[in-house]
């Protein structure tokens, strides 16, 4: 029987266990794919030296532990239950969060510490995460109680500076205070075969989260909507014309569809995938909605979870990547269930193989997209990749097109105005300029003095701004946040361009996608104006008012888009770093992709201000150029 748990049995067989290190990291490796690493092996030793003397008690011998349970349909795990008997005789487990940090203290947010190894989550915000997502969603949720439990075993209660709720019992290095809360809530053993019907349990999501969907729906989608669009959360009639129909051939029709949903940037797709999602559940429908960017999904998780813990379990990776030992929802040798209807957003992000697999997943499955936003060169999520693959697969396809727009105050308009300004710059016609300008307000800097100003005069006037950036001069350190690698508009910079020597801020990239992204997007973090994101930290996030940095890979030369030097982007096979460089030396087909992919980098970076965006140009010919458009069709 396959075991979701590293080590599974009796405390009395774990205390006395001399190899134990060993045998977790054997257990690791055959269930997990890989070793574990250092610093999760001397966790362990800690832990467990910690754990074999406060669980050396006669009255707890024959209770059953289990050490890394991987929840269901996730890569999330759980670091000790003990099983037993509550005093009614109903299966219990005490979940526990084992920490190993000496010191922490409360940072910005109530869900982020910051502990002696760095700021992390809370470790409530953890427990009562790892409880929902077992009340919500797993099969033997009706059949055990569960009370949520921290440990520091490093720590002493004065050095643990953080608030945790009166309903979250927590146990600092004193080892005689976990044993009398143990045998208190576990006077009885529960058999090794209730816990194996637990530890195999699958996803199902349950009543439970059919009735918390239910009483929270409006205030989950006005949550959604305040934080994805900042100008009201109603959708329009097309919209919901869109969500009836999915949902109504679901009920009528007995047949396997494939929805192909095209929208522009600013059509709503990610606000129509969330309603549909919310739709679906509240009728009772197995349902899930799935992404690939972890910047978005950990920021629309944490709205579903500031309702309710364990409400964001619906919320999934289609794609984790090759060296990830959890598979997405679209991937190979993916573990989960067929369910009622499947939804992916952004799936112009697939390849064809995500392609694949995404179709055999639900008996209706829903892929929103949009062609020109798509990234890197191994991203193949287009409509004839779509149609190709469901023709194979025997399905009915509906495609189906969001034709309104509706994050940007300037219209179709002003989305005529951009696709004119990347695709046909020498032939902007003066049509609907009037009409947008009057609603959008459309600016470019001559000076990074000014775009601050502007946006600092905004935010005063309670709006919500953000920059955001080309991913050239600096590629980002995932280690060192203060790095040069990370400073993105200030002085000195990674690529030694001096056009900020004499600013007095420094601005750094956004890099950690819950610890950075859900402040910065979710809880107006943008507004102070410290941090910027990349094409890949903005691609369905928005804000009253971007701050644009235009970089130097594509610039204005010889009145048309050229591309330029300076890209720092390094992500995809090949990258957009190693295709410019192609370029440079003669590759045509290089060219053509390279230049492609800027005009949807730029497409997406002039669409994410709902009332307005501001430019500025590192490069002064294309200031050059803007400034002229400016005068000629804005001002």
């Amino acid at each position: 029987m396959k075991m979701n748990s590293i080590y599974i049995d009796c405390i009395k067989n774990f205390i006395n266990l001399n190899d134990l290190l060993n045998t977790f990291k054997n257990n690791f490796k055959d269930i997990y794919g890989d070793y574990p690493n250092i610093e999760q092996q001397k966790s362990w030793e800690t832990s467990i030296n910690f754990l074999k003397i406060a669980l050396n008690h006669n009255e707890l011998h024959d209770l059953i532990v289990a050490f890394e349970y991987r929840l269901p349909f996730s890569n999330e795990r759980i670091d000790l239950m003990i099983f037993g008997k509550a005093k009614d005789e109903k299966p219990m487990i005490i979940l526990f969060e084992l920490k190993g940090w000496k010191k922490a203290e409360s940072c910005y947010y109530n869900y982020i510490v910051d502990s002696d190894i760095g700021k992390t989550i809370h470790p409530e915000y953890q427990v009562k995460n790892y409880v929902g997502k077992i009340k919500f969603s797993h099969s033997e949720s009706e059949n055990f109680n569960i009370i949520p439990s921290i440990v520091m075993y490093n720590a002493n209660r004065e050095d643990i500076e953080i608030e945790f709720s009166n309903d979250i019992t927590v146990f600092y290095n004193n080892t005689e205070e976990l044993t009398h809360f143990i045998r208190s809530n576990l006077p009885s053993t529960v058999d090794i075969e209730t816990v194996e019907r637990f530890i195999n349990g699958e996803y199902k999501q349950s009543k439970k989260l059919f009735g918390a969907i239910r009483q929270h729906y409006v205030q989950i989608q006005q949550q959604s909507y305040l934080t994805l669009a900042e100008d009201g959360w109603g959708l329009s009639s097309e919209q919901i014309a869109l969500v009836e129909e999915i949902l109504r051939d679901f009920k009528e029709k007995d047949e396997k569809i494939v929805y192909l949903v095209q929208g522009a940037p600013g059509s709503g797709k990610t606000l129509v995938a969330i309603h549909l999602l919310l739709s679906s559940l509240n009728k009772k429908h197995q349902t899930i909605l799935a992404y690939r960017n972890n910047r978005l999904i950990n920021s629309i998780r944490n709205i579903f979870d500031s309702i309710e813990r364990g409400l964001s379990n619906p919320i999934k990776f289609y794609s984790m990547g090759p060296r990830a030992n959890f598979k997405g929802v679209a991937e190979k040798n993916f573990n989960g269930p067929v369910l009622d209807l499947v939804i992916f957003d952004e799936a112009q992000r697939m390849t064809k193989e995500n392609i694949k697999y995404a179709m055999q997943r639900g008996k209706i499955t829903v892929f929103f997209y949009d062609e020109g936003q798509i990234l890197n060169i191994e991203e193949e999520g287009n409509t004839q990749n779509f149609v190709n693959e469901a023709n194979n697969q025997g399905k009915k396809i509906k495609e189906r097109f969001l034709r309104g727009f509706y994050r940007t105050q300037g219209g179709e308009q002003y989305q005529k105005f951009v696709e004119n300004l990347l695709e046909n710059p020498n032939n902007i016609s003066e049509d609907g300029i009037n009409t947008w300008q009057h609603n959008y307000d459309f600016r470019v800097c001559s000076t990074i003095d000014e775009l601050f100003s502007l946006l600092e005069e905004r935010r005063d006037r309670q709006y919500k701004v953000a920059l955001i950036a080309a991913f050239t001069e600096s590629p980002g350190d995932l280690k060192n946040t203060r790095s040069i690698k990370n400073l993105r508009i200030g002085y000195p910079l990674y690529s030694n361009l001096d056009i900020y020597n004499r600013l007095q801020k420094k601005v750094f990239w956004l890099m950690d996608p819950i610890n950075d992204y859900v402040p910065f997007w979710v809880h107006g973090e943008s507004n102070n104006l410290e941090k910027c994101a990349s094409i890949y930290g903005c691609q369905g996030f928005e804000t009253d008012y971007a701050g644009i940095i235009w970089g130097r890979d594509f610039i204005y030369r010889d009145n048309k888009w050229q591309l330029g030097n300076n890209c720092e982007d390094n992500i995809g096979n090949p990258s957009l770093k190693v295709l410019i460089n192609k370029a440079k030396n003669g590759d045509q087909e290089a060219e053509r992709y390279a230049y492609q992919l800027l005009i949807n980098r730029y497409r997406i970076f002039l669409t994410r201000g709902i009332k307005g965006s501001y430019i500025f140009c590192e490069d002064q010919e294309t200031a050059d150029f803007f400034i002229k458009i400016y005068d000629e069709f804005v001002a």
